[in-house]
């Protein structure tokens, strides 16, 4: 890197030297060594922590503590309707009721392409966690809140739901808040509660993703929500794309799917792989998964489903019912029946390299697209 100095709002408002921030993906890609590396390079990692138990999120930010004295984040889900769900995998299973045609579906993919029945969550595979939904409820986000406040990490990002009831308990704490959202209205609605900053995911972000294009959502909720600072996430993966969201209004970006090819991330080799081998047409967005948006590379399962003629079940019934199959063909080797949680940025992912090499190569690429690239092709007569 040239050495110069490139910092926006962000950087102040977080103590961070670039405004890049490691999205919270599955807890298990999003780990303390993934985190910690982001935060050495210069941005901020955020722990991925929804499923985690208070303790296990004690126990996850003592570990990154180990590895960096820098500043890292925590996020969480904040389920404000999902009192019943706190409960973990089988007995979710046991008690969600499926339908029959749903599972008749799933189990006759699994025979088919020889996928084995796996309920064990301890199974999941680093980049293809099982769904977290079904543990989600009121009472443990409680007390996950309550354990964030205790440790006082230097950001809270709440991945679902409104924090503006912890806002306030946050920043006595010296925690700064931020949410997660892929509508302007939301962007508006958690602003308006006190937030440090507005995270906006458009349609191009991998896993769950809001419906809006970023170069919409972006700029619409940056105007609406100043001085309400808002970094940009979806599909941006180098310097182009971080200059790109800075033009629209945002300052900073949260970036996901770049992060898991790199050297530090935990996810297994062919996952890395077939974010390198995709294209701009691999991936696509459906509810096949959760029961919410995902987008993923597009999988066997996925076809399966469409040709079923059946809908989607609803969050975490579907989730609770495909669980089984995901984990199964990870352990048969037919991870592409199970589809791979990416952003749309795999276009542009041509190999796997340490953290610190993808932060400098998005840092000195923005920089010099608006320092030298633009400048040589726009002129103010």
């Amino acid at each position: 890197m040239s050495g110069k100095v490139f910092r926006t709002k962000l950087c102040d408002l977080l103590g961070i030297d670039y405004p890049i921030m490691l999205a919270a993906m599955a807890p298990d890609v999003s780990d303390p060594t993934l985190v910690a590396a982001v935060s050495e390079a210069g941005g901020i990692g955020v722990l991925a922590c929804a499923d985690k138990s208070p303790e296990e999120i004690r126990e996850l930010a003592a570990e990154t503590r180990k590895l960096t004295d820098k500043p890292f984040g925590i996020d969480v889900a904040l389920p404000i309707k999902a009192d019943t769900l706190s409960l973990d995998y089988k007995e979710a299973l046991a008690q969600a009721d499926l339908p029959e045609e749903h599972v008749r579906l799933r189990d006759e993919f699994m025979a088919a392409n020889g996928i084995p029945y796996v309920d064990d969550i301890g199974a999941a595979t680093p980049g293809l966690s099982s769904i977290a939904a079904f543990k989600l409820g009121y009472e443990l986000g409680k007390r996950q809140v309550e354990a964030i406040l205790d440790i006082a990490p230097a950001l809270f990002v709440s991945a679902l739901g409104d924090p503006s009831f912890m806002v306030a308990d946050a920043h006595r704490r010296g925690i700064k808040v931020m949410s997660v959202v892929g509508r302007s209205k939301d962007a508006k609605r958690v602003a308006q509660g006190g937030v440090d900053a507005v995270i906006c995911t458009g349609t191009a972000a991998g896993g769950h993703s809001g419906a809006v294009d970023g170069t919409v959502l972006v700029p619409e909720a940056a105007e609406m929500v100043a001085p309400t600072p808002v970094v940009a996430g979806g599909g941006i993966v180098d310097g182009r794309g971080l200059a790109g969201a800075l033009a629209l209004g945002a300052v900073g970006v949260w970036v996901g799917t770049r992060f898991i090819a790199s050297e530090e991330c935990a996810a297994r080799p062919w996952y890395k792989r077939q974010l390198i081998e995709a294209d701009d047409m691999a991936t696509v967005r459906n509810r096949w998964y959760t029961g919410k948006t995902t987008r993923h590379i597009e999988g066997a399962w996925d076809k399966a489903c469409e040709d079923s003629g059946l809908e989607p079940l609803e969050m975490p019934a579907q989730g609770i019912c495909v669980t089984p199959m995901t984990l199964g063909a990870v352990q048969a080797g037919e991870y592409v029946s199970s589809g791979i949680y990416c952003g749309q940025g795999t276009a542009r992912i041509d190999a796997v390299l340490p953290v610190a090499r993808i932060v400098a190569d998005i840092i000195e690429g923005a920089r010099e697209i608006l320092t030298e690239e633009l400048p040589s092709r726009v002129r103010f007569d």
